[in-house]
């Protein structure tokens, strides 16, 4: 049964609102920071730190969209986060010291929880039901691509506008179209009546909590964002230590970041035939093997094998623990649920630090890739166990007889 044209076209609008918010916080704010830094005269500490925020703001409020859906809906919640990234352009467009900066990016942070996948996906689970798994994969995928175009669009930008202060209003302006656009086109789905899908009276909150599924889902992603934040962090630093140009590194981020827009797709296409456990064991497995590749060579072929696996697998794992979690809890609280394992993430924030500790004290980058790979393999080891989490008798939904 095809998708219907009532989610093709939400997804369309939420899919590029993604794209943008996406490519303009993690993806793109280290190219905006240089000239920040140049223009506000800061110190890498200071610029670090913005970075920072961001990352445990994002981590932090993760439950706040599920707040904010509970009481409202997932349309209000995507209009908060509208303009909580219209504040937070605006206020890193007028920036003028370090605690401005800092501000501006977190609500960066907060913009993009209330935002991100939680709202988009709780729209569009409503409205598809059987081809859930390719919505949610080309939702990601919107997600990725913006990781792969933003940072050529932001040089552009500034090239362009002149500065980048500029290239922050030009941000408000793109952000408050495209999210009226969205705003326009999605709607939420009347609630379905018992017994028209009666197993999705699924898991409250504190039920999924005492399962040891949820702590699994949630090492995955914390394994993945880990990783991510430290090979974004510090990659670069590394190959061009080991004797590799800049140029090839610049190729191979741009790999990575290709990869992680197309895996989402194509694992969407086939998740309902393989399965949640499969792709979490795989996404894992491939970025260990990544990570792999990067410590142990520095041939063109190895850093092929790097990006593939590290940006295959990060989109993989994404999309992989959001299936998991609405299979195994339910749908009915799955912003909650998703909301609450995405404070697994907030772990990230250490890896850039441990690393360039590390890296410090010994002159080398691949003790700490050593690391990520060994909690990729235990994280993955961890989901080959998983199944189903089963509900005592007492706690059995109610079902119409």
């Amino acid at each position: 049964m095809p998708i219907s044209w009532t989610t093709l076209k939400m997804l369309a609008a939420v899919g590029i609102l993604y794209l943008i918010m996406m490519g303009s916080t993690f993806s793109s704010l280290g190219v905006v920071i240089p000239h920040i830094i140049a223009s506000l005269h800061l110190s890498f500490g200071q610029a670090g730190l913005g970075f920072t925020l961001l990352v445990l703001a994002a981590g932090t409020s993760s439950m706040l969209p599920a707040v904010v859906i509970r009481h409202w809906n997932g349309r209000i919640c995507l209009l908060l986060g509208v303009l909580t990234m219209i504040l937070a352009y605006a206020t890193l467009a007028i920036c003028g010291n370090p605690l401005v900066y800092d501000v501006g990016a977190t609500l960066l942070g907060i913009g993009f929880s209330l935002i991100g996948a939680v709202p988009a996906l709780h729209i569009m689970g409503g409205w598809e039901q059987r081809k859930r798994s390719l919505v949610f994969g080309a939702y990601l995928a919107f997600g990725g691509l913006g990781g792969l175009i933003w940072p050529s669009i932001v040089e552009l930008a500034i090239g362009t506008l002149g500065s980048w202060r500029a290239y922050w209003w030009f941000m408000v302006g793109l952000m408050a179209v495209a999210g009226t656009i969205s705003l326009l086109m999605v709607r939420e789905r009347p609630a379905l009546a018992a017994d028209e899908e009666p197993e999705e009276a699924g898991w409250t909150l504190s039920e999924a909590l005492r399962t040891p599924q949820f702590y699994v889902v949630g090492c995955g992603i914390a394994a993945t964002y880990l990783v991510a934040s430290t090979v974004n962090a510090f990659t670069v630093s590394h190959l061009t230590m080991i004797g590799v140009a800049v140029t090839i590194a610049v190729v191979t981020f741009s790999i990575q970041s290709a990869c992680h827009a197309a895996f989402p797709l194509l694992m969407g296409g086939i998740a309902e035939r393989v399965g949640v456990r499969a792709l979490l064991v795989f996404g894992l497995a491939i970025q260990a093997i990544g990570m792999t590749a990067l410590t142990l060579g520095s041939s063109f072929p190895m850093l092929i094998l790097f990006a593939i696996g590290v940006g295959g697998g990060y989109g993989t794992i994404f999309l992989a623990t959001t299936l998991s979690l609405q299979e195994y809890f339910g749908r009915r609280n799955y912003p909650q649920i998703f909301g609450a394992n995405q404070l697994f993430t907030t772990i990230s924030v250490v890896g850039p630090a441990i690393a360039g500790w590390v890296a410090d004290m010994t002159g080398r980058f691949d003790i700490s890739f050593g690391a990520c790979i060994v909690m990729l393999l235990a994280a993955a080891i961890g989901a080959a166990t998983l199944q189903a989490p089963q509900k005592r008798a007492g706690l059995m939904p109610a079902t119409v007889s």
